[in-house]
């Protein structure tokens, strides 16, 4: 008589093969289950009442610090935020080949990279087209990538923020220094009905007046053929709930009520690099996971 853990074991290794065979590739971006809410580490607090909703714009300045024309850029990031203050919210993301540490010259060995950066890189192709680069709330994708010199970063922030919103964002940043921790409580409320999307929300922390070497081609931004003692701003530190966030509205659902995530992170360790709070700020924006595009974004300074 055979034993009957052998049928045990034929049946196990059948339902395994099955499930393997079953199984599909998925391309990135990722839908990643939504992290559990540590309300008891970082009670939710009463948000305060908006009255005007508008539209905001992201932009993504692809860059790195052997990149010889990236401090124009720079500036013009600069110039479009303070035209637009609040409508606009820069992000620089120091990805690719001009991102490149060097191992034998200490002068260019501080690392400005980040998965996340790498990553979005990667996927959009912002140093595959070539620096300085960058993106505009990710439109149009796929069909029409619009990785835009920064000669046509105005028009486009202009025409993006021209737009109705779908949604507001809104942000909570509580830090406390004794025990290193940031808690994060981001707020989506729906101004549209929506249906039939994926919407992700993406948390990030950004970092400015960090002063390391960069290469510089322009006399009027500053010495050439580098500036040793640079001020970095808008710096990508990294992101908080992964490269693709995490989601806020599913295909399945219709957009109701508002939604509001609780993430609570550490400054210790996030970075390669030390951090320094009073310099950084959180940076939250909901994409649609098919096109890609932002919809909306908001950011929050971690020290008030």
């Amino acid at each position: 008589m055979r034993n009957p853990g052998y049928f045990t074991y034929l049946l196990a290794f059948a339902t395994s093969l099955f499930l393997f065979s079953s199984c599909d590739k998925i391309d990135a971006p990722y839908v990643i289950p939504a992290p559990p809410q540590d309300t008891a580490a970082c009670p939710v607090p009463d948000f305060p009442a908006v009255t005007a909703h508008y539209k905001r714009a992201l932009v993504e300045d692809y860059t790195g610090h052997n990149c010889p024309n990236c401090p124009r850029a720079g500036l013009i990031a600069r110039d479009l935020k303070e035209q637009y203050k609040d409508s606009l919210v820069v992000i620089a993301v120091h990805a690719g080949f001009f991102a490149k540490t060097s191992v034998s010259d200490p002068v260019w060995a501080y690392d400005f990279r980040t998965p996340a950066g790498t990553d979005w890189d990667n996927f959009f192709k912002v140093g595959a087209v070539g620096n300085p680069n960058g993106l505009i709330s990710r439109k149009g994708y796929p069909e029409n990538q619009q990785v835009l010199s920064p000669s046509a970063w105005a028009n486009a922030v202009k025409n993006t923020i021209a737009e109705i919103p779908l949604m507001d964002l809104q942000l909570i940043t509580e830090y406390n220094a004794a025990d290193d921790k940031l808690c994060i409580h981001a707020k989506t409320t729906f101004l549209q009905a929506i249906t039939g999307r994926t919407l992700n929300i993406s948390i990030v922390i950004a970092e400015d007046s960090i002063v390391q070497a960069q290469k510089n081609s322009d006399p009027a931004v500053g010495a050439t053929p580098q500036i040793l003692d640079f001020v970095h701003m808008h710096v990508l530190r990294g992101a908080v709930n992964g490269t693709w966030g995490t989601p806020v509205l599913l295909k399945t659902e219709s957009s109701g009520d508002p939604v509001v995530k609780t993430f609570p992170t550490h400054f210790t360790g996030f970075n390669l690099n030390t951090m320094i709070p009073k310099n950084c700020r959180v940076v939250a924006f909901v994409y649609d996971v098919d096109t890609k595009e932002i919809l909306q974004v908001a950011e929050q300074d971690v020290v008030k």
